[in-house]
């Protein structure tokens, strides 16, 4: 029966492991989305201040500057929304061994 709960705290200490790798991950994607929304304010800045764009020219790239900036945004979301939830059973599950161990 010992042998058993050993197991279990191995399974759990390698289980957190790899859900910290995870979450370093997603760190990673966080920084990459911070690099392209600060290369879209850049394009859109200069495009702004640029004299030599037609006008018609210009609402053609705002336009493409959005779609891209909707496509990263709704990747990052995406990524977001399950790292939240990993980390939300993670956390459910490290309540629930405090509640056994404690007792």
């Amino acid at each position: 029966m010992q042998g058993q709960g050993h197991r279990s705290v191995i399974a759990g200490l390698v289980e957190a492991d790899v859900l910290q790798e995870e979450f370093a991950q997603q760190r990673l994607a966080l920084e990459w989305g911070q690099l392209a929304f600060a290369e879209l304010a850049r394009i859109w800045d200069h495009l702004q201040t640029s004299e030599f764009v037609a006008y018609e020219d210009k609402v053609q790239v705002e336009v493409r500057l959005l779609e891209e900036a909707t496509a990263t945004l709704w990747r990052l979301h995406k990524t977001l929304v399950q790292t939240r939830r990993l980390l939300q059973h993670h956390q459910q599950h490290l309540r629930g061994q405090l509640t056994l161990t404690d007792c």
